[in-house]
C-alpha cells in the first residue's frame, strides 16, 4: 500500500555535514529522514520558496523536456531501500495517449535519486508517496513535541534562506573538495 509522504524539513545533519529532507505523514509520528547532496538541497530549498530563474537550472531542465515530449509528472514513489540507499520512481502521464483517462498503459515509470524526485515534486506540486515496507525499514518515530520543533526549524530555515549563503557555501564547498583532488594528485608523486 502506498503512503503519501510531505516534506516536513530540510536540515543539516551536523554529524556528517550533509543535507537531510525529512518527509512525515500525517497523523502519523514516522517520519522517513533522506540524505541528500548539496546541490539538491539548494535545489529543493529554492523549489520550496518558489525561487524562479531566467535560465532553467537542472530539473527545470527535465520538466520542461517531459512536458516539450506531451507529458507530466503525476507523482513520484520512493519503492525501495537496498544497503541504505533509497530508490525512487516518476510517474509520468503520457498525455498523447489515446485511450481513457486512467488507463495504466498511459503511465511511464522513470527511475530516479529520490533527491531529485523529490525537488521534481516539490517543483511541480505533485505528490510524494512510499511504501508500508520503506517507512518500516527507514522510518524513524519522533516524538510529537519533537515534531513541532522540526516544523518551527523548518519556518526559520525557509524564512532567513540566503541564496548569497548557499552560492557562498557552494563554492567554498568546490574549493576544498579540488584542494582535496590536488593534495590526491600530489600523493601519488
Amino acid at each position: 500500500m502506498l503512503r503519501e509522504l510531505k516534506i516536513k524539513a530540510l536540515m543539516l545533519d551536523k554529524n556528517h555535514n550533509t543535507p537531510v529532507v525529512i518527509l512525515g505523514m500525517e497523523k502519523s509520528p514516522m517520519v522517513l529522514p533522506i540524505w541528500i547532496g548539496s546541490c539538491e538541497a539548494m535545489a529543493l530549498s529554492l523549489a520550496l520558496e518558489n525561487t524562479d530563474f531566467p535560465r532553467p537550472l537542472t530539473h527545470d531542465l527535465l520538466i520542461n523536456t517531459i512536458e516539450a515530449l506531451d507529458a507530466q509528472v503525476v507523482k513520484v514513489v520512493i519503492d525501495s531501500l537496498k544497503e541504505n540507499t533509497y530508490y525512487a520512481k516518476l510517474m509520468l502521464k503520457d498525455l498523447t495517449y489515446p485511450e481513457m483517462e486512467d488507463d495504466p498503459n498511459s503511465i511511464i515509470e522513470i527511475d530516479c535519486r529520490p533527491s531529485d524526485a523529490i525537488v521534481i515534486a516539490a517543483k511541480k506540486h505533485v505528490p510524494i508517496f512510499t511504501t508500508d515496507e520503506v517507512i518500516v525499514e527507514g522510518g524513524v518515530k519522533v516524538e510529537e513535541s519533537s515534531s513541532k520543533d522540526e516544523k518551527e526549524k523548518f519556518k526559520n530555515f525557509v524564512e532567513h534562506l540566503k541564496i548569497d549563503d548557499f552560492k557562498n557555501y557552494f563554492q567554498n564547498d568546490q574549493s576544498n573538495q579540488e584542494q582535496g583532488e590536488k593534495g590526491e594528485d600530489n600523493q601519488d608523486d
